[in-house]
């Protein structure tokens, strides 16, 4: 696979300024492959099986333009993720697979059987991706793929003044870790009820299992996938806020769901892409995830019984 036919490493230079057009067609991507399912199925209520599909089509025929229209080049790299994302991750492995006897048979008999399969055609796709990017010609270093620097400073954003001033992600990371496990409780427990009557050690080792694993599978597919693409575009705030809407966006249907879930899964990676930025690895984007993840799947097992 030509390398730049596809992806550009982050060991090129960044972009100093934005590149306004570039930007906003970039975000036009993120909003097309979007909304469309948010406005249909969240709030008209209609029957839409065929939209994974026609995000396959729609970023095929946006990568065909980028490669030959010479404007949209730069934006070659990002198209083309997101196809691999909605190609291999959303249609083969969590819609073909599922569907075949020999999964229906290995996970199809329990519940809990069937969650871990879920992460676990995740770990399938990200392995996939791997390759995609090394057949690219990307190094490691170039994806993030590495702990990182976990004392790193955490820098003011240019857009969002968070850290007010530079402070070490040892401590940065700590007091996310804290305000968003606290803000996932005070929303999920509420509103889902669960109760510690089924809590077990092995429903907690489960529940970090399935949480270790999906984890590492969006952190990989999400972000060390796609920030290459646009670090090389635009400078990195622009980058992150951009990797993190689609983020968020692509949750709405998440848990916890709606605007709620888009906001806080949105702020979760913008937090997980630039902690990749500044330490260099996915150490923290991952633990902090992981403390995500876990804290939602052991709510949702508690509040259906175990």
């Amino acid at each position: 696979m030509n390398q730049d036919a596809l992806v550009a490493p982050t060991s090129l230079s960044h972009t100093t300024e934005d590149n306004r057009p570039l930007l906003l067609a970039a975000w036009g991507i993120v909003l097309a492959i979007t909304l469309p399912e948010i406005l249909l199925r969240g709030f008209m209520q209609l029957d839409i099986a065929w939209i994974t599909p026609a995000r396959i089509g729609l970023l095929a025929v946006l990568l065909a333009l980028t490669l030959v229209w010479r404007p949209l080049h730069p934006l070659r790299g990002f198209t083309g993720i997101l196809l691999v994302i909605y190609g291999v991750e959303g249609w083969f492995f969590l819609t073909v697979l599922p569907q075949t006897g020999a999964y229906q048979a290995l996970f199809g008999g329990d519940t809990h059987l069937a969650f871990l399969g879920e992460r676990l055609l995740r770990i399938g796709a990200t392995i996939v991706m791997l390759l995609v990017l090394l057949v690219s010609g990307l190094k490691r270093r170039d994806f993030f793929l590495a702990v990182g620097d976990l004392k790193a400073r955490a820098e003011p954003d240019r857009f969002i003044r968070i850290p007010p001033r530079p402070e070490p992600w040892s401590i940065f990371g700590r007091n996310y870790a804290l305000i968003s496990v606290g803000l996932l409780l005070a929303f999920m427990v509420p509103a889902m009820q669960p109760t510690l009557s089924t809590l077990s050690a092995g429903l907690v080792l489960f529940a970090a299992l399935c949480a270790g694993l999906n984890a590492f599978a969006e952190e990989f597919l999400y972000r060390s996938a796609l920030l290459p693409q646009v670090l090389s575009v635009f400078p990195p705030s622009s980058a992150i806020l951009l990797v993190a809407g689609w983020f968020g966006l692509g949750h709405f249907f998440g848990v916890p769901a709606g605007i709620t879930g888009v906001l806080i899964t949105a702020v979760g990676g913008w937090f997980f892409a630039k902690s990749m930025v500044e330490t260099r690895g996915m150490g923290w984007a991952w633990f902090l995830h992981f403390l995500a993840d876990f804290t939602v799947y052991l709510i949702v097992f508690l509040a259906a019984g175990g």
